[in-house]
């Protein structure tokens, strides 16, 4: 019967399909350790540069604070000289002698802030340099992946338009049924009869109906897994023997 042949080279390629399909979704696991470890290193380096930054601002800001102070003080030192009194000389003293205190205390404040940003900034060269070891490999392989992908992609699109030329000589609610089967029964729609039983589930078949498998004139489907079902002379020979 021509439909069996039809609908078994149309299984055939759906099946290619479906083995093309799993080998792609298996592709991104080849990369997917590398990719966490890429995106760890990532995250590292990106908040490493953000702490840098921020200290830099930091120490910015305070070596403006502590210029700042001391242009005061050497404008009030230079007031000193046109003062008419004592006490307003010794309140100048003492504003002079405050600025430079809080001065001394700014710089303390800078210094430690200095440490941070020499220790800031050799831990961002390190995590620099790991990052860009790390994302060079990943990129690589990234390369790599997008080209199996794509020649995924081009086996699938020819299989799909041997599929089409296959389904369009076949009646279309034959190929919807086929197709329905296919999805639900893991890849098997149509299954050998043969020693009374279907191939496909193993459940045993009338004889009536085996024996209207064996007459070959009509397409009949298994009561039980309703997978098209054909008769096989090969498969039933092989029982025998």
């Amino acid at each position: 019967m021509e439909q069996v042949k039809v609908l078994l080279d149309l299984q055939e390629i759906m099946t290619r399909r479906c083995a093309i399909e799993e080998e792609k979704r298996k592709v991104p696991l080849d990369v997917a350790d590398l990719k966490g470890l890429f995106e760890e290193r990532e995250a590292a380096f990106l908040a490493a540069g953000q702490e840098f930054e921020s200290l830099r601002q930091q120490r910015r800001d305070r070596e403006r604070e502590i210029e700042e102070e001391r242009d005061l003080v050497e404008k009030a030192k230079a007031k000193l000289m046109g003062i008419k009194t004592n006490k307003e000389y010794y309140a100048m003293l003492k504003e002079i002698e405050q600025t430079k205190k809080v001065n001394t205390e700014r710089e303390e404040v800078l210094l430690a802030l200095m440490a941070r940003f020499e220790e800031a900034e050799k831990r961002l060269a390190d995590l620099k340099a790991e990052f860009e070891e790390v994302e060079g490999r990943y990129r690589t392989q990234m390369v790599d992946i997008d080209a199996r992908m794509a020649t995924f992609d081009k086996e699938i699109a020819a299989v799909d338009a041997e599929r089409r030329r296959i389904g369009a000589s076949l009646e279309a609610g034959l190929l919807r049924r086929f197709e329905q089967i296919f999805d639900r029964r893991e890849g098997l729609a149509i299954a050998s009869a043969h020693n009374c039983s279907c191939s496909g589930c193993h459940m045993n078949l009338s004889p009536q109906l085996y024996n209207m498998l064996q007459r070959g004139d009509k397409l009949y489907s298994c009561p039980n897994c309703n997978r098209l079902l054909y008769f096989s002379e090969e498969a039933d020979g092989a029982e025998a023997g």
